[in-house]
């Protein structure tokens, strides 16, 4: 028996049917494509915890190759960015992460802290601030928000929000010494003077106490005590730019206002 002419078409198509359906079925669901991504961010960001930024950066990459802009494998490749130092490129990624997902503090604190190596003090303080709003008794983050406040001498503002750090936590480092320099700013000197000895009790090797301590003794006229403030942070720190080129100089002027070597080494006993 002879076989119609389009025989062999069909039977052709006909083979080929369940090689197509078996295709079709080895396509993911979009459940199976959300595990994998899910899988495959948590994996990176185990890579970021152990140190394998350049693992992490290819995991993020890849992601978002077939999710672009996916928010966490932007701000995941924006913290790797960061780590590299590469922080013009680290911002640009965490500040469309954080809008993208503008309830995640960890995310914004980084932006904060991206802005902040760019010397950026007031952008850093806005984005710390939405950090800290997020997570109110994170002292971490409330700490940075106002230092970043008094490094953009937003002074008064700089002082509500560090006097909350140190409700919140009272043994947040520095935060006593922070508030002095908010409280120097704005010239209520004994109060700040105040802090500043409590920066220096809670923390011996607390250089910036003494001297901030020096400089609100210097505005009082008590060249005495500020000649000692001087002459701890001398023997805490001998050798760094600040040292040379203020704190020196300042006990040199000192010691010819105050006539010779009056006060050198008492500063400790004045520092307690």
């Amino acid at each position: 028996m002879r076989l119609p002419r389009f025989a062999p078409v069909l039977l052709a198509a006909l083979l080929l049917a369940p090689a197509a359906a078996c295709d079709k079925s080895k396509e993911p669901t979009p459940e199976e494509i959300e595990a994998k991504l899910k899988a495959d961010l948590e994996e990176a960001a185990a890579r970021v915890r152990n140190n394998k930024t350049k693992d992490a950066e290819k995991i993020y990459l890849r992601i978002l190759e077939t999710h672009a802009d996916q928010p966490d494998a932007v701000g995941g490749l924006g913290k790797v960015r960061l780590e590299e130092k590469k922080y013009a490129e680290a911002e640009k990624l965490l500040a469309q992460a954080s809008n993208a997902k503008s309830d995640n503090a960890s995310l914004w604190a980084a932006l904060g802290q991206a802005r902040q190596l760019q010397d950026n003090p007031k952008g850093a303080a806005e984005a710390f601030a939405m950090a800290f709003k997020i997570e109110p008794d994170n002292s971490s983050y409330g700490l940075s928000y106002g230092r970043m406040l008094r490094d953009a001498e937003d002074f008064a503002k700089a002082e509500e929000i560090l006097r909350k750090v140190a409700e919140l936590d009272p043994k947040a480092p520095y935060v006593n010494t922070d508030l002095g320099d908010a409280l120097r700013g704005q010239d209520k000197l004994d109060d700040a003077l105040k802090h500043y000895m409590k920066g220096q009790n809670a923390n011996r090797s607390d250089k910036r106490a003494h001297a901030g301590a020096a400089f609100v003794y210097e505005k009082k006229g008590d060249n005495k005590h500020a000649l000692d403030e001087w002459s701890s942070y001398i023997r805490m720190d001998c050798c760094s730019d600040f040292s040379k080129t203020v704190a020196q100089k300042k006990i040199e002027s000192l010691k010819v206002d105050h006539g010779g070597d009056a006060g050198e080494g008492e500063g400790a006993g004045a520092a307690e």
